[in-house]
Order: C-alpha cells, then structure tokens, then sequence
C-alpha cells in the first residue's frame, strides 16, 4: 500500500512540472513536454524501468525531469560537474553536487546549461540523445609492421579523439603479441612520431578524429595505420580467420586427382563469371608452369567486407554457393546453371592438393584495391584439432596492369598455387579432359534461339582457347554422329516422402528433379562401326578408354548442370537394352542399340559425390534413373517419374515402341552397307529361316572374300567366336570355321547388314551351310552352322 501511495504522490508531481512548463510557454517559446508511461528511457550510463515520467525542455533552462517508480537495472558513477541533482525522498528534498551513486529508488534530475565554452575533448564525449540503441563497430587494423589485429568497440560516442583510438588499437596489438609468441613484426611501431593516421578501404585517411557515424554498425572494416615510416609491411599475419566446423573436419572428401582438383577450383570460377552482366567479360584462365599454376577469372571478387569477405573461399563451410542449389533446379537443359557447390570446401582443399602453398587475390567492382589470403598445407592439416584455429596471412595491394586488361569492368580472382604437383602430365591431354568436362559451357548449341552455336564462357588453358582445341571424348564423339533425329526424353522425378530439413542450405536431399535423355545414333560407315573409330582415335590422342566394345563400353554418359561427370559411365539404361529380346527383329535391334550413345542432363535435383565424379548411388533420383525402363519394385516406389516426348507424356509400353521404331529408322536411313567383298557376290532372294540367319531383308549378297580394317577374311580360315556373339554361345567362346559372309540388301543399298556364317569345329562339312542353284534360283540354308556378325 505504501509503495502504491509513493507512486501515485509521484505521477502527481510529474503532472505538476508539466503545468509549470506550459506557464513558462510565453518565455521559452519552445517548450516540449513528453510523458512516458511504462517504458525504457536512456540516461547517461543509466537504465530505469519506468512507472511514470515527464520530461521537460526550454530555452532559458534545461530541464530534465523524471519521475519514475521502478528498479535501476544498470549504474555506474557519473562526473556531473555544475549539475544540480534533486532527490526526492519521502521526508525531504535534498541539494547535491559533484559525484552522485545513482543508486536511489526515485529520483528528479534538473540539468542546468553550462555558459562557459566546452572544450573540444568534452564536446566530443557528450552524448545528447535519449534512447539510442547500443550499436558495435568491428575494425580490423593492418599495422606497418605486418601484424593484423581486431578492435570491437561497444556503443562508443559518435567521435573520438584520433589520440584516444591509437591507443586502443596499441592494447590490442600489446594483448595480441603476448598471446601469441609465434607472430614476428617486421619491425617496433612509431607510436608517438605525431604523423600516424589510418586510411580505410576507399583511402580516405583519418587524422585527428574518428567520425564512427561514417562507420556502418555490426560489420567489419578494414583500416591501415601508418606510423609516418616509409617501412610498410604488404602481407599481414593474422589476417584471416580460416578456422572450419569441427563437423565438417569429420567429412573432407576422399584424395583428389588432379584433374578433379584443378576443375573444384575452376568450379568456382565459373560460377563467379556466370553471374557477370551482359556486357562483362566471362573470363576463365588456367595457366600451367613447373612452378605454379595460376587461375583467374573475372567474377565479381572478394575483398573485406563481411558481404563479400575473401574468408569464404577459404574458410570451409562459409561458402554461399551451396545455397544456390535451389535455384538450379528445373530450367531449360542442358541446365546451364553451374551453382555446383555442395559441400563448403572446394577451395581450400583442392588448391592444398595441387600445391603446398596457395595465394588468393581478389577485387570488387566497388574496391580499389586488391585484397589477398595466403594458405599453407601444413596449417591446414593441423587445423584438424577443434581446440586450435586457423588464422592466416593477408594483404591489401593495388592492382596490376595485367589484371586490369584481363578484367575491364574492373573485378576478379586469382588463385595462384605454388609447387604443383606435375609428374607426367601432358598439357594437350588436360586440355582434352577439361573441354569434356565444361563442353557445353565452352561451345554449346543449345542456347542461342538462331540455333547457332554459341560461347557462354571465355575458357583459356596456358593462352589457348579451349573453343579452338580439336580433341577429347566429346569432340571426337560428335564428329561420329549421324546428322538424323535424335531420341529425346525429358523425365521429371518426383519424391512422394515430405520436405526433409536440412542443417545447411541445398545440401539436402532434393523432392524434385530432372533430367533429359538425348539418344545419338553411331552408324556404321563403309562396314565399320562410328563407336570404333571413335575409341581408336581417342587411343590414338593419348585419351583411349580400357572399355571393351560390345561388353563395357559406356554408352551413357551424364552431367549435372553441364558439367561432366566422369566416373557416371553406365553401359547401358535398362530401356536401351534389346540383348535378352526375342523376335524376328530381336537380332537386328540388338546389333542397332550397341550403336547408341545416350548423353543425360541433369539439374541439381541429382546430388553428385564429393569429388563430384559421379553421381551419389544411394540417393533414390540416381537409383531411379539408373533403371529407368524397369518396371518399378516395391522398394522404388518412393519416386514418380513422368515421361515426356515433344511434350507429350508416354507411358513405359509407348515408351518402347516408340524407341524401338526410332532404331530401325536410324538403321535403315544411315548405316552404310559394307562396301568390300573381294569377289563376286552370289545373290539370293527371299531366303529360307531368315531368322536363323540374322537378317531380316529379303534381298541378301553372299560372298565367300571380305576385307575388313585393312585384313582380308576368305571361306575355310579359323576364327573365334565370343560368348553372347549369337545364338547358342552364351557359356564360353568357341572356335569355327569361316563359310560366307551375308550382306543384305542390293548393291548401294543403305542399311546393310554384314553376317558371318561360320561352322563350328567338330562339326562335319555335311552338316554345314549350303549354297545351292536349282533352276536358276540360289538358295541358302545354314543347316547347323552359326550366324554372327
């Protein structure tokens, strides 16, 4: 009750003061009054709970009224010089001057100008406002004599002397050098020469007072001392606070090869330059030395901002590329999208293992100087205890004139690794591997609405332009294809399970995907088959495959947000596989779909591996696409798959007709008879058991000479014939004896097939393939011989 009538008797005279004021309004002639009910007012170095207050201002006297009901909830000792200090009290009012304890349950405080001139240090001191909010400024200060330290100043006065922020910076460099005893400064810091000053990133210099309203709050600005010495350092210890997730240390990827290294780091670059605008350069440059390798490009740039820190290319986990995966999926193929990161570590640890040092420059637009991080293998791989962390060197520097003709619009990155790992690495054979893994980024078909070929990225190796390099996988392979209609399916895959939460942004399993299937037909040209020639020349350049063809060749090949994965060489997708089909056209289907190529587009739907090689076998889109074309087991019913063609959904039975009838088109319009019996064909219409023989025209040439790849193959030789060749070999090979050679189809035909009739040792003449004349019709009968090709 007491408390409640004390409260009350306040809010009384809070009232009281305000009429008073209003009398006053003829003199002040700007009188405000304010009363605050139940809120949190500032003072000075104080915070009260209020019950109620008023608040009271004129010209002739500065009052400062609160009457409040309440605990303190922080003091401290204030120096109020000529304040006057009312105390009200139950039982008196009190007059106090000097130091007062802020430590009463109510009180008034009147404020009295000062008429003498305030001094500039006080002037700078006195903080006018009432209710601000506590803001923090972070500097990060690069001391001439190569030491980096941070300064966080807390809710300091909008100015300060120059004098009074020197000296803090020196405790934090004292309290930093003694923590650490492993930095070494170049050389002592002037601190009293009277010439120091600081210059902030845009090089504006601060002399004589720090201005902190120039200063956004909550970030982290980078500032140069100069001491008036001619003696400045250009790296800094320090700098960079590298230190990783202790999680993530448990997931570092298995070793690289250097070829899956050197395209992690490009990876980044080209996701930097896919974000320029239309008219900035889409640069990315890779240059190869004995002593280091170098790579640049022309993306937007790091520099020391917290937006745009150079720490997360080198911090593990602080990469914001991850978060783009959401935005890679679905679009158009072949998904030109290249948001490829997944994991956060790409950069450190792919320059670690082509290098043993590595040095990071990059530049903004909006910057003028080149900022720089230095990495170590050794400090990467002691970074591994979570009790440690890892900071490393830095720099700030102009930027070079190479540099700025490289990158016009005036930002970039470069990676420079020093001591590369280069023992018999042949340059003309990693340009091959790169123009395959980045194809369609270097020259694609695609994109243009002209249908012209177009060049979204600008990829150099050693000054070579990728565009103008006549070799690899994928070239080779397009050079080989038929100019007929291509097989195209678009397939949507759809997850039945909820929204799965993820710890870090696109990480995650995704609920969508897609992929497009772009099936190329290989035919056979003057009695050879495409897909042998092309892994002959392949050999022949140095990039052969070990694949055998008619049993491992990789007739699939993938990519996610076009760029290759090479380790994903599947032989063959379960809808494109006609060796178990029976039929009259079983036999001829099978020969036509071991002369396809299917080339799979993925969007980022698809999670790749860490190495990003392959694509995650156990995720259920990649299980799903693999046997795409088998009817659905129960344990993969999980995903929906919606098939497309031209836009028009198929269902799995239309699916296979309408790509068993695509073969035979291809067949019959492109693959070129074989052109090189040695002697005169015997022609025989309409013959007996077709099927039996392997064909299916009804025209047939047969000769008993054929010259194949340069080797002439005549009736009565020996040959062997491989399991799964034709029907009845299917447990080991066999040895036969050649008979004729059937080629279907008249003389200039398209389409033609070529068999071999062959009798298998043991077999006696009698029982084996008869050409005969009867009346001036040739027949054929295989009798107990074999028909394979």
């Amino acid at each position: 009750m007491v408390q409640l009538w004390v409260r009350q008797l306040w809010e009384v005279v809070g009232v009281f003061f305000g009429l008073a004021d209003l009398l006053l309004r003829p003199i002040s002639q700007s009188p405000l009054v304010s009363f605050f009910r139940l809120g949190l007012i500032r003072l000075p170095g104080v915070f009260v709970k209020l019950g109620s207050a008023a608040f009271i201002r004129s010209r002739i006297w500065s009052y400062r009224f609160l009457i409040y009901s309440g605990k303190v909830i922080r003091w401290r000792m204030l120096s109020l010089n000529t304040h006057r200090i009312f105390l009200l009290v139950p039982g008196g009012l009190l007059l106090l001057r000097s130091v007062l304890l802020l430590l009463v349950a109510d009180l008034v405080v009147m404020e009295q100008p000062n008429s003498y001139p305030k001094s500039k240090k006080r002037a700078l001191e006195e903080d006018d406002t009432v209710g601000n909010v506590e803001r923090d400024y972070r500097f990060k200060i690069l001391l001439p004599n190569g030491i980096c330290v941070g300064l966080v100043m807390r809710s300091p006065k909008p100015r300060m002397l120059f004098e009074d922020f020197l000296r803090l910076v020196k405790d934090e460099y004292d309290l930093t050098l003694r923590k650490s005893k492993s930095m070494k400064p170049t050389r002592p810091i002037q601190w009293n020469s009277g010439r120091t000053y600081v210059e902030d990133a845009n090089d504006n210099k601060m002399r004589n007072i720090m201005d902190f309203e120039k200063f956004k709050p909550y970030k982290c600005h980078m500032l140069r001392l100069y001491d008036g010495s001619g003696e400045i350092a250009n790296t800094f210890e320090n700098m960079w606070d590298l230190t990783p997730d202790t999680d993530l240390l448990m997931e570092l990827p298995e070793e690289y090869t250097f070829e899956t290294a050197l395209a992690d780091l490009i990876d980044n670059s080209l996701q930097a330059v896919w974000t320029n605008g239309k008219d900035e350069r889409r640069l990315v440059s890779v240059d190869i030395a004995e002593d280091k390798i170098s790579i640049f490009d022309t993306g937007p740039g790091m520099d020391g901002s917290d937006e745009n820190s150079i720490v997360k290319w080198g911090k593990m986990g602080a990469s914001l590329h991850r978060s783009y995966k959401v935005k890679a999926i679905g679009g158009k193929p072949p998904y030109l999208t290249p948001f490829f990161g997944m994991f956060g570590y790409g950069g450190p640890i792919a320059s670690m293992h082509l290098g043993g040092s590595a040095l990071v420059s990059s530049k903004t637009k909006v910057s003028k100087k080149v900022y720089t991080l230095h990495l170590k293998r050794e400090d990467l791989l002691g970074c591994s205890d979570s009790e440690l962390t890892w900071r490393t060197k830095g720099g700030v520097r102009a930027p070079t004139e190479a540099e700025i003709e490289k990158s016009p619009h005036g930002s970039f990155t470069k990676v420079q690794m020093s001591k590369p790992k280069l023992k018999g690495l042949d340059q003309f054979q990693l340009m091959c591997k790169l123009k395959d893994i980045y194809f369609p980024y270097i020259q694609c078909d695609e994109v243009s609405k002209t249908g012209k070929t177009t060049r979204p990225i600008e990829f150099q190796v050693n000054g070579v332009d990728l565009a103008e390099v006549e070799g690899g996988e994928v070239a080779i392979t397009n050079l080989h294809s038929c100019n007929g209609p291509e097989f195209v399916l678009h397939l949507q895959f759809f997850s039945k399970q909820g929204s799965a939460t993820t710890t870090i942004p696109g990480s995650g399993p995704s609920q969508e995907a897609n992929a497009r299937l772009k099936c190329v037909y290989f035919p056979i040209k003057e009695g050879r088959e495409s897909i042998e020639m092309i892994m002959e020349k392949l050999k022949s350049e140095g990039c052969g495959v070990t694949e055998n063809y008619y049993e491992s060749f990789s007739r699939v090949s993938i990519r996610r947000l076009g760029r290759l994965l090479p380790d994903a060489r599947w032989v063959l997708l379960p809808f494109m596989d006609f060796r178990q089909k029976k039929g009259d056209k079983a036999s001829l289907l099978k020969r036509c779909s071991m002369r396809v190529k299917c080339f799979i587009d993925t969007d980022a739907g698809f999670n790749p591996t860490h190495s990003k090689t392959d694509l995650t076998q156990k995720n259920p889109f990649t299980t799903t696409l693999k046997k795409f074309g088998v009817k659905p087991l129960k344990e993969e019913k999980e995903i929906n798959v919606e098939i497309y063609r031209a836009g028009k959904l198929l269902t799995p039975v239309q699916l296979e007709k309408d790509y068993q009838d695509w073969l035979l088109q291809m067949h019959d319009l492109y693959d070129e008879e074989i052109n090189c019996g040695e002697d005169q064909h015997v022609l025989v219409i309409n013959p007996k058991n077709k099927k039996t023989l392997g064909i299916t025209s009804d025209v047939v040439r047969v000769h008993q000479v054929l010259k194949r790849k340069g080797t002439t193959w005549k009736r009565g030789q020996k040959i062997k014939v491989l399991k799964g060749a034709c029907a009845g070999v299917h447990k080991n090979n066999i040895y036969a004896t050649l008979e004729y050679f059937l080629i279907e189809g008249f003389q200039g035909d398209a389409g033609g097939e070529a068999r071999i009739i062959c009798r298998p040792l043991g077999l006696p003449d009698e029982n084996g393939c008869v050409l005969a004349l009867n009346d001036g019709i040739t027949s054929l009968d295989i009798c107990s011989s074999l028909s394979t090709y």
